[in-house]
């Protein structure tokens, strides 16, 4: 799995059609979404959307991404009222009829955890918004974009095919953006455009249980080791054996979160020679025992 494919994946989003409709009259939904992670895509008419005293107008075609959680709302125009997402059902039903709508769009959520978010979605502005005329025809964004439109307009099994789509969307949205906005501040924006620092990376992410030290590391990628040293630390803040460690740590929590996995399981699973020796990792890098973390957890999710 590539480096972008597993920050998703790990995140742990857990994405649900919130909402897939049209408006045939003036219209306006809040959006609590303080936890949420997002998509609306605008399929037929124009819309707006108003957050944090900003406003923006949107049209058929438009993808906004709202990386982050935050209240927000959509409406049919500036003044216009909002009511909350909840009453959206009876009100599509109160203003459905057999006219042209004057507005569809479809949204997506995803649900963002309580742990700490990859730094890579922090370095993302909290909305992206792309122009359907910034797209290109044929396009991943448009051939998807034209698939969404089409199951919109059908019945069974359209809602697992929507929320699939809105993944593949996801990703593409993401890489869109990214090669839009290339940048030279340090950060994971600048990792993934070095490619010495990407092939670093990927190897420590494919083998994260492998005995590296910073010489096998380099020779794996073909340079020095004041080479990776120096450009490791000054694009992600740290060098790749602190990396390395903590990504251990965040793959031991995952396994630890399967009650099938002994903590000398988990520890061999991840690099470390004993459950002592990775248990004093954990606690060195959370502040807390692997164990202790765990029934947190647990007590949580209960």
């Amino acid at each position: 799995m590539d480096i972008l494919s597993e920050i998703i994946n790990d995140s742990r989003w857990k994405g649900d059609l919130l909402a897939r409709n049209s408006f045939y009259k003036p219209w306006g939904l809040k959006f609590p979404c303080e936890k949420s992670a997002g998509f609306h895509i605008i399929t037929q008419g124009k819309c707006i959307v108003r957050y944090k005293s900003k406003s923006i107008a949107l049209a058929k075609g438009d993808i906004l991404f709202m990386a982050r959680g935050f209240t927000h709302e959509l409406a049919s125009h500036e003044n216009q009222k909002a009511m909350d997402i909840k009453k959206f059902r009876e009100i599509a039903e109160e203003l459905a009829n057999n006219r042209n709508p004057i507005t569809s769009f479809l949204s997506v959520r995803y649900e963002i955890g309580d742990a700490p978010m990859h730094p890579f979605f922090l370095e993302l502005p909290e909305i992206i918004l792309i122009r359907s005329e910034e797209i290109p025809t044929h396009h991943p964004l448009q051939t998807t974009l034209v698939l969404i439109s089409q199951e919109l307009d059908r019945g069974i099994g359209s809602d697992i095919l929507l929320q699939k789509l809105s993944d593949i969307l996801l990703y593409n949205v993401i890489r869109h953006w990214m090669e839009s906005n290339p940048t030279d501040n340090p950060g994971w924006l600048s990792a993934f455009k070095d490619k010495k620092i990407l092939s670093a990376l990927e190897s420590i992410h494919l083998q994260p249980a492998k005995p590296w030290t910073i010489e096998s590391l380099a020779a794996s990628i073909g340079i020095s080791r004041a080479t990776l040293a120096n450009r490791f630390k000054e694009t992600l803040g740290s060098t790749p054996m602190e990396y390395l460690a903590k990504l251990r740590i965040e793959k031991g929590k995952q396994l630890l979160a399967d009650n099938s996995n002994s903590l000398e399981e988990v520890a061999r699973a991840v690099g470390y020679s004993s459950a002592f020796a990775f248990s004093k990792a954990y606690k060195r890098i959370k502040g807390i025992s692997p164990i202790e973390h765990r029934d947190i957890e647990w007590k949580k999710a209960s």
